[in-house]
């Protein structure tokens, strides 16, 4: 049987949930790293020890998702903090390579959104040459790196799931029908700055007044100042729902939309993207390359400034019913290709290639 080390988890995030289950249901056996204790520094701490333990038990192999769990307490008041948080994780990868066990990273980001070292970049670039292999979402992810002087030797594209069942086609609401009332554009997700919500509220206050559209931002906002902003620009068009989207909710979300929005102002991968594909909602999105790869005729792209963006949204507004539904067959029949356990078999094979080597 196959002995996956994982670290961090993050319960937050259907994604390992969704990964794991299929490849335990394929004879892998999961073990997250890092929770030993209820002290999550003290666990950092303990880390390498725990790898070490680890692999004398006969693991041979740790997939990494992200490097926010090598963050230490106070760094956001003490800079030199995010320099020692750098060293220890400088440290943890040496010593799991000295016991013999495999790194393998999926690159979900090319970058954190937020800091997490001194030094991101060179922690990337130190983090990829420690790695056997690197997974990533498209080839855009694995473009980035190589920008940023962070070349994988190794590497491997699999794409990202739908983070819930893809509904059967039948089951959906056609977007622009059967709802009533103006057309309703939704963006979703935890609001962060550089998913461009506020650049979303600027160009939806220039949709012209006859233009029957009305906007809902839904999920959680921490940053205050963010949330104050936001609350002061959203027009009588605007609903705003600043709270944290239980998975409950999504769904209901998602069908009353008539199309999603996601004016990223940078990105690597996009779940929420993938996720309202998979219920066949049309999306509004920029040209970035982590988009590229999804498919043209389910898209209504623009190139990233406020002003197309509202061209964009005044053309969802307006747009035939018809124009609607054929975006939303492309988007579902997409995501209906993207299956877990296929993505689970898939990132199986190339730990066990990893493993084997």
């Amino acid at each position: 049987m196959m002995k996956v080390l994982v670290f961090p988890r993050d319960d937050g995030n259907p994604y390992q949930r969704l990964l794991y289950g299929e490849m335990e249901r394929l004879g892998t056996r999961v073990t997250y790293l890092g929770r030993l204790t209820p002290s999550r520094t003290l666990n950092l701490l303990l880390l390498p020890v725990e790898v070490a333990a680890r692999r004398a038990a006969g693991a041979r192999l740790v997939h990494l998702h992200w490097v926010f769990g090598f963050g230490l307490p106070g760094a956001d008041r003490f800079p030199p903090v995010r320099r020692l948080a750098q060293a220890w994780f400088t440290l943890w990868l040496q010593i799991t390579r000295l016991v013999g066990v495999r790194l393998v990273w999926t690159a979900h980001n090319v970058l954190p959104h937020d800091a997490v070292f001194a030094d991101d970049v060179a922690a990337r670039r130190t983090l990829v040459q420690a790695c056997d292999l690197v997974l990533a979402h498209s080839r855009s992810a694995l473009t980035g790196l190589t920008a940023l002087g962070a070349a994988p030797r190794n590497s491997a594209v699999i794409p990202h799931g739908p983070l819930a069942p893809v509904p059967p086609a039948a089951s959906l609401r056609a977007p622009g029908s059967g709802r009533g009332g103006p057309r309703r554009i939704v963006f979703f997700g935890k609001i962060l700055d550089y998913k461009g919500v506020e650049d979303l509220l600027a160009a939806f206050a220039a949709v012209p007044a006859d233009a029957a559209a009305e906007l809902i931002v839904a999920g959680q906002c921490d940053d205050q100042p963010m949330r104050s902003r936001l609350q002061r620009a959203a027009g009588e068009r605007v609903v705003l729902r600043l709270g944290r989207l239980a998975e409950p909710q999504v769904a209901p979300l998602l069908t009353s939309a008539d199309a999603v929005v996601l004016p990223y102002r940078r990105v690597t991968t996009s779940g929420s993207a993938t996720l309202a594909l998979a219920y066949g909602r049309p999306l509004i999105l920029p040209e970035l390359d982590a988009f590229a790869h999804f498919p043209r005729e389910a898209i209504v792209r623009y190139d990233g400034t406020r002003e197309a963006l509202t061209e964009a949204l005044t053309w969802v507004a307006r747009a035939e019913t018809a124009a609607l539904a054929a975006l939303a067959a492309a988007a579902h029949t997409y995501a209906a290709t993207l299956s877990w356990p296929d993505i689970a078999a898939r990132t199986r094979s190339e730990l066990a290639s990893v493993v084997a080597r």
